[in-house]
């Protein structure tokens, strides 16, 4: 085999993690297990169409209409400078779907994570102001920790994964390693720390 052929095949495993662990795709995962395990058979349907509704569906497509009128250059917004207004559109996004889980009825576990997803999500805008933090290797530690807390302890295998989403980020030079590495270690405090302030945690 070639170099050019392994630089090929390790290029498109970082953009194939790098995808598949998106910051919007991994919380409607992480939603399905939390949902699973504490609402009612005939309420499932109805609060994984919110969760994917309010973190997903809207703030992809307010990305793609930026995108449409120039208001951001992709929707991978792979410039730090582009990222405040669809953060703040996804964060809006993301409060609303979670009031709305509270409002209609939802159990106090799926909205406590809604909770910390929406902490995180404040904490890292305010440092992206700054420094592009990596929200791939956050949201996958976060959505990890959630899992171990509220759904399984052992779910805790997944952290193994977070060291490829951050090898894949800091391949396609999207970050640096530090980026990913303190990304990572402040979604399981900020997560832990949410969860056990709602006196949610492993059950048992």
């Amino acid at each position: 085999m070639t170099h050019r052929t392994l630089s090929t095949i390790t290029a498109r495993l970082a953009w194939c993690t790098s995808v598949v662990f998106s910051p919007f795709l991994v919380p409607i995962a992480t939603a399905i297990g939390v949902v699973q395990k504490h609402a009612a058979p005939q309420d499932i349907l109805r609060w994984m169409g919110i969760i994917v509704l309010f973190v997903t569906v809207l703030p992809t497509l307010s990305i793609a209409i930026m995108v449409r009128f120039a208001k951001v250059n992709d929707l991978h917004l792979k410039n730090r400078e582009e990222r405040f207004l669809p953060l703040c559109c996804t964060l809006v996004s993301m409060i609303v779907g979670t009031f709305l889980l509270h409002e209609l009825g939802a159990a106090r576990e799926i909205v406590w994570a809604g909770v910390a997803y929406i902490a995180n999500s404040i904490v890292f805008f305010a440092i992206t102001l700054m420094w592009k933090i990596s929200f791939h290797s956050g949201v996958a530690t976060g959505c990890v920790t959630v899992l171990v807390m509220l759904v399984n302890p052992q779910f805790g295998w997944l952290f193994l994964l977070i060291p490829l989403i951050a090898w894949a980020r800091v391949y396609r030079k999207r970050h640096t390693l530090l980026q990913t590495v303190v990304g990572a270690v402040l979604a399981v405090g900020n997560t832990a720390l949410v969860l056990h302030l709602a006196k949610l945690g492993s059950p048992t």
